[in-house]
């Protein structure tokens, strides 16, 4: 019987794949040994090569993302040094942007990868090497990803699960912009759907990961399956995270009034906001309405325990400097748990590649792509917000000064400029802005603000 690898590559050892979860599912009933490798790219490539090489596959399957590309460029061809004989089955966003080192006779596969492997395992891979683009077969026709034999690999990790794929939304950043797709795994209005829902979600919680993590690009686009699944982490998820991405516009008084209703450390948001500038926003495709938003935010702070993590996006096309602060005051004023200020990455395979182009843009030619100058700002600001992301992540993502930052604010004071103050004394005083020890995060904090 014919081996075949099929090996992750993650960025973290809680992170798992699930792509390679659903590429073994649709090698059912045929002629395979399947078998799922797990490794990070923080081990060393002879560790991981050795591994590979001790598994003497005939068919070793990767999926190449913006965190493991390099790796994967560095890893691949020395494989195929040691085992020459073995095809190579690349997929995944990256894998047709770059050199893995594949020979001729190996695959690329562009888009979802389920049809596509299954016709290659079909023919017994001997299809001519090459590019191969198939869909997959819709999602609700997807066996269920994950096995009771899977415990070992996955308790304790972020496992993944999706019920939609596609996004209404078509921000020009993302890679979803260009996906038509608009496929969900369950009917909300049947019973059988449900039922078979409430039993997926059952044999995901045997597997008792840390953190079960939705990856619906917006999972309360569907509103009624969203309440569904919110409603059984309320009940009956007790033990681990749910991790759900939101648009914040769709949220309703019927969506708060269950999710107040939540237990603490129950459900996790992250949401999307970006800009609070409207004008900015539509620029890239997000219809977005920060006056619709705030008092949603508001809502969801007031009323229930949802730990919200809020993400804004510096680099946007014509965004300036002062337009970004404000976008962070703004969103500091709700007090989300987490916020994460990100630099925008220029994806291949998304519109904002040819609009960086057309704008002048400068970005890293290797990932994870991230933005150097925009039409609007130079590197030296945006490695100031850089610097300044890594202040908000030590001095208000850890949650301890929840109470002097909001007296801080609550006197009027704008948290961009209270975060600057602090990257002003790391500057002075020649802090690193990492590893730096709980004891002196309460120093410098008290330091700039003693009252």
């Amino acid at each position: 019987m014919t081996k075949l690898c099929l090996v992750a590559l993650n960025s973290a050892w809680y992170q798992s794949n699930p792509a390679l979860y659903y590429l073994r599912g649709a090698l059912r009933g045929l002629p395979f040994q399947p078998r799922i490798l797990d490794f990070t790219v923080s081990e060393p490539v002879p560790d991981v090569l050795a591994a590979l090489f001790r598994a003497g596959a005939d068919i070793y399957c990767f999926s190449a993302y913006i965190w493991n590309k390099s790796y994967l460029q560095a890893l691949i061809p020395e494989l195929k040094k040691l085992r020459p004989s073995a095809r190579i089955v690349l997929g995944g966003p990256e894998a047709q942007f770059g050199d893995f080192g594949l020979a001729l006779d190996d695959f690329v596969v562009v888009g979802p990868g389920e049809g596509v492997l299954r016709s290659l395992a079909e023919s017994g891979f001997s299809l001519p090497g090459g590019v191969y683009q198939k869909s997959a077969p819709p999602l609700l026709d997807l066996p269920f990803p994950y096995r009771r034999s899977d415990k070992a690999a996955l308790q304790g990790k972020l496992v993944y699960y999706e019920t939609s794929r596609g996004c209404p939304f078509r921000c020009v950043y993302c890679l979803s912009a260009l996906d038509p797709r608009d496929e969900m795994r369950f009917d909300p209005s049947l019973a059988q759907d449900r039922s078979r829902l409430y039993s997926e979600l059952d044999r995901l919680l045997e597997l008792k990961p840390r953190t079960l993590k939705f990856v619906d690009r917006s999972f309360n686009a569907h509103p009624l399956l969203a309440r569904l699944v919110w409603d059984f982490a309320i009940r009956r998820g007790a033990g681990c995270e749910f991790h759900f991405e939101i648009f914040p516009d769709l949220l309703t008084e019927q969506d708060l009034q269950l999710l107040e209703k939540t237990p603490p450390d129950r459900i996790r948001f992250e949401i999307g906001i970006q800009t609070v500038n409207s004008a900015v926003a539509k620029a890239c495709g997000r219809n977005s309405d920060w006056r619709r938003i705030k008092p949603l935010l508001n809502a969801l702070r007031e009323r229930t325990a949802i730990k919200i993590h809020a993400d804004l996006l510096a680099g946007l096309p014509s965004e300036k400097l002062p337009s970004i602060l404000r976008s962070l005051d703004e969103l500091a004023a709700i007090f989300p748990h987490e916020i994460q200020l990100g630099i925008l990455k220029i994806l291949p395979g998304t519109p904002m590649l040819e609009i960086a182009r057309r704008r002048g843009y400068k970005w890293l030619d290797t990932p994870p792509s991230q933005t150097l100058e925009t039409d609007a700002l130079t590197f030296g600001q945006l490695a100031g917000l850089q610097d300044l992301a890594r202040v908000v992540n030590m001095y208000w993502n850890k949650g301890e000064f929840a109470s002097e930052w909001k007296n801080l604010l609550g006197a009027g004071q704008r948290a961009s400029k209270l975060f600057q103050q602090l990257l002003q004394i790391h500057r002075r005083k020649g802090i690193p802005l990492h590893s730096v020890s709980k004891q002196d995060r309460y120093t410098v904090f008290t330091s700039a603000f003693p009252n």
